[in-house]
């Protein structure tokens, strides 16, 4: 009986896994084109304002989420979920009006936040403490995969500027997520927490025990995620329009620059589970990050290969922040405590609220290369955060 149970556990989680990356591939592909895309319909400074604008609703919904979870359970949510957002990105394949493409943005950021959080619930049900490393390393690896093949086939598919065949690909990808997802009706929803937001703030943020360890882990993955809402909004900007590659060159750099993901993130998350030390990566996870950032202040060449290479570094050490922050987190928490996943999942549309505000006010005054100097000076306070972890 008990081998019966656990093979079933295992073909549901290997349904998530590949679920997973579909949906992570559906989300890669207009991933770092999306900035670029919206250049077309509003100015730079106008561009980090939508941004924060699909955050703050996607901070709204998140918080009402488990009460969504606890009438309608997390498979039905999840596929209502697919089937709006394949709808958003038909609307941004089709529409030549900026308001349309706004609205059709904002929804989407909002969707795949949700989804996301979805996809969580479903394996914190399949996954025992003990195997949460390699369980997490695995989900991740599998989606930084298809993050990683995204913006390669996007660099093959985009040509002239045609943004609206990538938008009508990821519908296309996404669709067969929606009929993957038919798998999971089976699944057997817990009472999902519900609390308050600025109740679950004071909760994890200036609580002791017994969420002193999930505080500074939330801290850590804030900055990690204020980290993504530069690289990914400014980076493709900067890289186009300011060292000059074209789409096909930045098709190149991107792959690469994601590969550590790849690389790391499974042994690290079975390294852990084995008695590693979560806080010593993350700190060092920062470390590298800070120092790669802060060279590409300083960097004037136009070498394909150079940015490759130091992009890669950066990366290389937030593949050691991700890994590390999500097992240590998930090892304290279960599958009915969406008020501590909603917190840790926050962090995301917090960052990509402030991220791009804080943004869009540098620029006002600074050139854009000097946000990689402010970016390394985040990252050494997460490495200083990270330290004061139990």
């Amino acid at each position: 009986m008990r081998l019966l149970v656990e093979t079933q556990i295992k073909s549901r989680r290997i349904i998530v896994y590949l679920a997973s990356f579909l949906f992570s591939f559906h989300l890669a592909l207009p991933l770092y084109i999306n900035s670029s895309f919206l250049a077309h319909f509003f100015s730079e400074k106008l561009i980090g304002i939508i941004y924060a604008g699909g955050s703050l609703l996607t901070l709204f919904a998140l918080s009402e989420y488990p009460r969504v979870l606890n009438k309608f359970g997390n498979y039905k949510a999840i596929v209502s979920l697919f089937f709006l957002e394949i709808l958003a990105l038909l609307l941004l394949a089709t529409s030549d009006g900026g308001t349309f493409v706004m609205v059709a943005f904002i929804l989407s950021q909002v969707f795949i936040t949700l989804g996301y959080f979805s996809f969580d619930v479903f394996l914190e049900r399949y996954t025992r403490e003990e195997t949460t490393g390699a369980v997490r390393g695995t989900l991740l690896t599998v989606s930084n995969i298809a993050i990683l093949l995204g913006p390669l086939v996007t660099g093959i598919i985009l040509t002239d500027n045609e943004f609206w065949k990538i938008y009508l690909v990821s519908a296309t990808v996404l669709f067969v997520v929606f009929l993957l997802s038919f798998n999971l009706k089976d699944f057997k929803d817990p009472l999902y927490d519900r609390v308050p937001f600025f109740q679950k703030i004071r909760r994890v943020f200036f609580a002791k025990h017994p969420h002193d360890g999930i505080r500074h882990v939330a801290i850590a993955n804030f900055l990690m995620m204020f980290f993504y809402s530069w690289m990914v909004i400014y980076t493709p900007l900067y890289l186009y329009q300011y060292v000059g590659f074209s789409w096909g060159e930045i098709g190149i750099i991107l792959p690469v620059m994601l590969l550590p993901f790849i690389l790391f993130e499974f042994v690290l998350g079975k390294l852990i589970d084995r008695g590693g030390s979560a806080r010593l990566i993350i700190v060092v996870g920062f470390f590298i990050t800070a120092l790669f950032t802060l060279s590409l202040f300083f960097i004037n060449s136009t070498s394909l290969v150079l940015w490759a290479i130091l992009l890669f570094g950066t990366r290389v050490g937030m593949s050691f922040v991700e890994i590390a922050s999500e097992t240590y987190f998930f090892k304290h928490i279960r599958s009915k405590d969406t008020n501590l996943l909603s917190i840790f999942r926050d962090t995301q549309p917090i960052a990509y609220l402030l991220g791009p505000l804080l943004g869009s006010f540098f620029l006002a005054f600074l050139g854009m290369h000097y946000l990689f100097l402010l970016l390394g000076a985040f990252m050494l306070a997460g490495a200083l955060n990270s330290s004061r972890m139990k």
